[in-house]
């Protein structure tokens, strides 16, 4: 019986020589196969080691044709391991490589955080050396997202810079935080975390994602140029239009009994588009409005990119409160509690004297302004000057010195200067002419830029509005001093009007001061989700 057994298990191993025979030859094999105590440990560390320490001195190490750069994040990573690899449980890796496929949907390319690297060193497992090459390229990988999930890709100061990875990522904390992340699997729950969760975020991720699904179906149908439509019309083109507004959500699709005649239904559904895209909301397709319609799938979606980069600089830092420029759109909001209370159509800047963008802290709000003659414009006053010798008295100008004091001096003698050696100031006392009208709201900014009335209302009606030397002019600016005052007892439209009355100049300090952001942005999402997009440029700035 023992025999038989015997004879068995030899022939399932495929030996023909005798048990006794055999342990030695395994014996033998196994201790030529297996390193000796702490070897199996020492070259995958070993190998880590020459690698990071080649990165601190080199500043960079390419793998598999990418190049990783030193930071001192990642070479304290691997320091406080004692260079051992980090990427040792399967979980992980499965999670950051699913994370980096799913920034696509973020607008950014999973190609700069080395995915295909990643995934072709993954299948030559077994290999101390491949081993550590792809333990950092996961470990910088993870980095890089991470950092661009919480600050953006570029930076918004230095768009020409590189990543600052020195900067915290608040929901991974350090270098011994990231580590334990790691190694516990939750690489996924973290980056999430990271992730902008501001509705705008949200909007524009879910516009990009459906935008995608209209692109991968062949993008929409272009409409061919022709008289314009409105209700009455009876045009094919009518039937591509309805196609077309079926796509971005502002038509429900119908069975009407001619798809080429433009209905009421129609009408309402282009105004829904002229609404999202900043267009004048007459429900008529002219020129304007069909350059839009025609604008491609691809180009919106690299607004959308563009935007959720734009949305993950400034979206985790937005406070609850705040006015809101955005230029590329020319409207202000007004923001309370993360609920927009005030939209109103604004002026800004000339190709050629643009609005900045930039933030800052409104304190204050003048009545019946004055309006001091920036340096920048003092050559239009000399040349109105020279033109017109009655200018200054018509207009309520006045000449001061550097000191505030009255000057009196002639037009002759005026109009002998240039602006670059203009000894004086221009100061334009309150008044039907003054182009500041009467309300001014200050945020101190070394742009020397504010929002401000106008006499000149008529350029609210415009689709394009940048008429203004940088200055933002902003449409209904009383309603707009009421809610920001929220002082309803004391200051509303109907006092702050009478206020004016009196012609004087009057400073009313705001009880809170609030955050004003001057902003450019193409493409933005409402609380409740409705995609908003400009495709053409204006403040004289790039169209994304």
């Amino acid at each position: 019986m023992m025999n038989a057994l015997r004879r068995t298990w030899r022939r399932s191993l495929g030996l023909t020589c005798s048990p006794l025979r055999v342990v030695p030859v395994l014996l033998v094999a196994g201790v030529l196969a297996v390193p000796g105590p702490g070897r199996a440990q020492e070259r995958p560390v070993s190998e880590v080691r020459q690698r990071i320490e080649r990165l601190r001195q080199d500043g960079s190490i390419s793998i598999s044709g990418v190049t990783v750069h030193r930071s001192s994040i990642l070479v304290e990573l691997y320091e406080g391991a004692g260079f051992a690899p980090i990427w040792t449980g399967p979980n992980a890796a499965v999670d950051l490589t699913e994370a980096i496929r799913d920034a696509a949907a973020d607008g950014l390319d999973p190609a700069d955080y080395h995915l295909a690297a990643i995934e072709a060193l993954g299948t030559e497992a077994g290999d101390a050396a491949v081993g550590a090459d792809l333990d950092i390229l996961r470990s910088d990988a993870l980095l890089r997202l991470s950092h661009d999930l919480r600050y953006g890709k570029v930076d918004q100061t230095d768009p020409t810079a590189g990543r600052n990875l020195s900067r915290p990522l608040i929901a991974l904390g350090g270098a011994d935080s990231l580590r334990r992340i790691v190694r516990s699997g939750r690489v996924g729950f973290a980056l999430a975390e990271l992730r902008p969760s501001h509705f705008v975020y949200r909007g524009l991720t879910a516009g990009l994602a459906e935008l995608r699904v209209v692109e991968e179906r062949g993008g929409w149908e272009r409409i061919p140029p022709g008289p314009a439509l409105r209700v009455g019309s009876v045009d094919p083109r009518v039937a591509v239009l309805r196609g077309r507004l079926v796509h971005e959500g502002d038509f429900a699709r119908t069975f009407a009994e001619d798809e080429d005649v433009f209905d009421l239904n129609l009408e309402t559904a282009v105004k829904s588009f002229q609404h999202r895209h900043g267009l004048n909301e007459d429900g008529v397709v002219g020129p304007a409005t069909l350059a839009e319609l025609n604008v491609p799938v691809g180009r919106r979606i690299e607004q959308l990119r563009v935007n959720l980069e734009r949305a993950r600089w400034l979206t985790p830092d937005l406070p609850d409160t705040f006015v809101a420029v955005n230029i590329a759109g020319a409207k202000v909001y007004l923001v309370r509690d993360n609920v927009v209370v005030h939209e109103a159509r604004a002026v800004v800047g000339q190709t050629w004297t643009r609005t900045p963008v930039f933030q800052a802290t409104m304190r204050y709000i003048d009545l019946n302004p004055t309006w001091t003659v920036p340096p920048g414009i003092v050559h239009e006053i000399l040349a109105n000057v020279g033109r017109d010798p009655e200018y200054l008295g018509r207009t309520q100008m006045r000449v001061i010195d550097r000191a505030g004091r009255p000057v009196q001096v002639s037009a002759v003698e005026i109009s002998q200067y240039s602006a670059e050696g203009f000894p004086y100031v221009f100061r334009q006392d309150p008044g039907p002419a003054n182009p500041l009208g009467r309300i001014k709201f200050i945020f101190p900014n070394s742009y020397n830029v504010f929002l401000h009335d106008t006499p000149a209302r008529y350029l609210f009606e415009k689709e394009q509005r940048t008429f203004s030397h940088g200055c933002i002019r902003v449409q209904d600016p009383f309603r707009l001093a009421e809610l920001i005052l929220n002082q309803p007892g004391r200051w509303n439209r109907d006092s702050l009007l009478a206020a004016t009355g009196h012609g004087t100049t009057m400073t009313i300090p705001l009880p809170t001061p609030i955050p004003v952001l001057v902003l450019y942005w193409t493409a933005s999402a409402d609380l409740h989700g409705e995609l908003h997009s400009i495709a053409t440029s204006t403040g004289g700035m790039p169209p994304c």
